[in-house]
C-alpha cells in the first residue's frame, strides 16, 4: 500500500495532464478540462457528474478558487489555466495538506513536505520544533518541521501566477451564525452522505473503529445501515472499561463482532523502533505504532477504515466558545453558561469566569507577545488553566536554555506579528479552526504508518462538507454544559439513546504514563542526545528530571513530555538516514 501524494517537485510519479504535475501510485485521480482551463482532482472523492464538472471548470475559468472545494469527500484540486496561473488547494483541516518551497525554477509545491525537503536537502526546523512543545503548534499553522518549506494552511489554497508572489487564498466558504436546530439536519446529511458514497463506491466493506466513545460509535452505526462492519478497538490494563462495555454494546447493536487488540507490555506508548516507517513531520501515533499494528490486524486489507478523529472539533467546542461569547457583548450567558458548567463538575465558578474574561480582555497578537515576555524571563506557568486561553507556556519553557528561550520568543514574537487568510479575532472562531487543523495534521501526518498497517484510513468528520455544516453552527450551541456534544443527538435522533446521552469519556493518561514508566531509561537517552539538546536549545537534565517525577509531583509535565518525546524521537529516526520510501 502506497501513500497517495501529488507534487511538481521531482521527477518520480505519473504525469496526469498538467503542467510538471506528478502523481504517486495508489492515488485516486480525475481530470477534467475545457480550452481555457485543466482541473485535476485526487484523494478520496466521488466522481463529479456532467453537472458538476461544468461548474468547476466555470469556477477555476473565473477564479473562484473557494468553489473548487466544495465536492463531497477529502480530495486535493489542482487546476491551471491559460493564462498560467495555478491553483492548487487541500482540505480545511489540513489532512489533505499542501507544502511548497522557493526554487531555483520558481516554486515547487508538493502534499509531503518531507518529498520537498529531501528534494532541497533541508534540515529538521529546530528552533520551531522547540516552540512547537513549549507553546502550541498552533501558532505556526503555515510553517513546517523543515527548514524552508512552507505550509498552506487548512482553509487556505495556494495561488502561483507568473511573475509574481505565491499567495495564499481563503477558500473556507463557510456560513456562520446557523442555528443548531437550523443546521443540525444539513449536519447529519453531510455525515450519512460522507459515510455512505464510500461504502458504495467500494464492495460495501469496511473496517471501523469501535471504541466506546460516541464519534467512533456513531459512525460505525451509519455504516452498518449501508454495508458490513469490521468492528475493532484496543485494549489493556490501563484504558478505560467503561469504554470496551460502550464498544461491546455498540458492536452488538449493529450486528457485529468486536476485535479486542489486547495489549501488554511491548504495547505500551513510548516504544518505538528504526524499522518503523519515518514520518513527514513528528506525531503521536509513532509512539504507539506497535498498538496500532496490533488491534487493527482484522481490519488490514479492506477498502477503508473509518475512524472518529475529528468528531470532536466539529460536535462540540471548548471553552473558547464563552471567551467568544464575552467578545460579542453575549457577557450575561456567557456567565449563566460557565456557572452552569462549573457546578455540574464541582468546580468553582468564580475562578473559570475570571480566567473566561482575562481572555476576552486579550487579543492573539498580545497574548503572544506577552508569553514571549515571560518566557524569556523565565516565567513560566506550571500548570495548564482550566479553560482555553490565547496561549499558554507548559512546562517544557523551563526546560530550554536561556538561548532556546530567547529563540522562543522571538519566534511567538514573529507569530504575533503575522495573519492568514481567514485569520479572525474571535477567540471561539480562531479555536476551532486551530484544533481542526491540528487534528487534520495528526491523522495527515500519521499515514505512512497507516500504510504499514494496511489499513486505508478515512476520517468523515474531516471531510470539507461535513466540517462546513458544522462550524455554520455557533460554538456555544454546539458546546455541551449538561449534555455532552449536543449536536449529534440533535442531528442524529435515531441514534441509541444509551449512547448520545453518554456524559463520560476515557481517558488515555494511564497508558501513557505506564509507558513513560516502561520506557524511562531509553527516553532519557533519548532526550540527552536529542539535536534539541546538542544545539543548544533545551537543557537536558531538567527534562530528565521531570521524566523521573513524572506521575508524582509534576503530573502537569505528562503532556509536555510526550510532545518532547514524539520530536526527540522523530529527530533521532531522522538522521539515521531513513531513505524516502517510493510513492510516499
Amino acid at each position: 500500500m502506497h501513500e497517495e501524494w501529488i507534487s511538481t517537485a521531482g521527477t518520480e510519479g505519473s504525469p496526469v495532464g498538467l503542467p510538471g504535475v506528478r502523481v504517486g501510485t495508489g492515488c485516486p485521480v480525475q481530470t477534467i478540462a475545457n480550452r481555457q482551463v485543466r482541473i485535476l482532482l485526487a484523494g478520496d472523492f466521488p466522481l463529479p457528474g456532467p453537472q458538476a464538472r461544468r461548474r468547476l471548470l466555470d469556477a477555476a475559468t473565473a477564479g473562484r478558487w473557494e468553489e473548487l472545494t466544495q465536492l463531497p469527500g477529502s480530495y486535493w484540486v489542482a487546476a491551471h489555466d491559460s493564462a498560467e496561473r495555478q491553483f492548487v488547494s487541500g482540505d480545511l483541516s489540513g489532512f489533505r495538506s499542501i507544502f511548497y518551497t522557493s526554487t531555483g525554477r520558481g516554486t515547487a509545491w508538493s502534499t509531503s513536505a518531507r518529498h520537498l525537503a529531501e528534494a532541497r536537502g533541508a534540515a529538521p526546523d529546530l528552533p520551531l520544533l522547540a516552540a512547537r512543545i513549549a507553546a502550541g503548534p498552533q501558532h505556526w499553522p503555515d510553517r513546517t518541521a523543515w527548514e524552508g518549506v512552507r505550509a498552506v494552511p487548512g482553509g487556505c489554497g495556494l495561488l502561483l501566477q507568473p511573475s509574481a508572489e505565491p499567495r495564499l487564498v481563503d477558500v473556507t466558504a463557510r456560513r456562520q451564525g446557523v442555528p443548531l436546530d437550523e443546521g443540525a439536519p444539513a449536519f447529519a446529511g453531510a455525515v450519512q452522505s460522507a459515510v455512505n458514497w464510500r461504502l458504495r463506491a467500494g464492495d460495501g466493506t469496511a473496517g471501523a473503529d469501535v471504541s466506546g466513545g460516541l464519534d467512533s460509535s456513531s459512525l460505525a452505526i451509519l455504516a452498518s445501515r449501508t454495508g458490513t462492519v469490521c468492528a475493532v478497538t484496543y485494549a489493556d490494563a490501563y484504558t478505560s472499561d467503561e469504554d470496551l462495555t460502550y464498544a461491546r454494546r455498540t458492536a452488538e447493536h449493529i450486528g457485529a463482532r468486536l476485535h479486542v487488540g489486547t495489549g501488554g507490555r511491548e504495547e505500551l506508548p513510548f516504544g518505538w523502533t528504526l524499522q518503523q516507517p519515518l514520518t513527514d513531520q513528528p506525531v503521536a501515533a509513532a509512539l504507539t505504532n506497535r498498538q496500532h499494528q496490533l488491534y487493527l490486524r482484522p481490519a488490514a486489507g479492506l477498502p477503508f477504515h473509518l475512524t472518529g478523529n475529528g468528531g470532536d472539533v466539529v460536535l462540540d467546542s471548548c471553552s473558547a466558545a464563552w471567551v467568544g461569547m464575552v467578545q460579542s457583548g453575549r457577557r450575561r450567558e456567557a456567565r449563566r453558561q460557565v456557572t452552569g458548567w462549573a457546578r455540574a463538575r464541582n468546580r468553582a465558578p468564580r475562578d473559570l469566569w475570571q480566567a473566561v474574561t482575562r481572555a476576552a480582555g486579550s487579543s492573539r497578537a498580545e497574548a503572544l507577545n506577552e508569553a514571549a515576555w515571560r518566557l524569556r524571563r523565565g516565567v513560566v506557568e506550571s500548570k495548564r488553566p482550566g479553560v482555553w486561553a490565547w496561549c499558554h507556556l507548559g512546562q517544557f519553557g523551563t526546560w530550554l536554555t536561556a538561548e532556546g528561550r530567547e529563540t522562543v520568543a522571538a519566534l511567538l514574537e514573529e507569530a504575533a506579528r503575522s495573519r492568514l487568510p481567514g485569520q479572525s479575532d474571535r477567540a471561539d472562531i480562531e479555536e476551532q479552526t486551530a484544533s481542526l487543523r491540528l487534528n487534520g495534521g495528526e491523522m495527515r501526518d500519521t499515514s505512512p504508518l497507516a500504510a504499514e498497517w494496511g489499513v486505508r484510513q478515512v476520517h468523515p468528520f474531516l471531510d470539507n462538507q461535513v466540517v462546513r455544516a458544522a462550524f455554520a453552527m455557533p460554538p456555544a450551541e454546539r458546546h455541551g454544559i449538561t449534555t455532552f456534544k449536543p449536536l449529534l443527538g440533535r442531528a442524529l435522533p435515531e441514534l441509541p439513546a444509551w449512547l448520545t446521552s453518554r456524559h463520560s469519556k476515557g481517558s488515555f493518561g494511564r497508558q501513557a504514563l505506564a509507558g513513560m514508566r516502561a520506557h524511562r531509561t531509553p527516553l532519557a537517552d533519548l532526550i540527552r542526545s536529542s539535536a534539541l539538546t546538542t544545539s543548544g536549545l533545551m537543557d537536558p537534565d531538567r527534562a530528565v528530571n521531570a521524566l523521573a517525577r513524572v506521575g508524582d509531583v509534576q503530573a502537569d509535565a505528562l503532556y509536555d513530555l510526550q510532545r518532547l518525546a514524539m520530536t526527540c524521537q522523530w529527530l533521532a529516526h531522522h538522521a539515521a538516514g531513513t531513505p524516502l520510501a517510493k510513492g510516499a
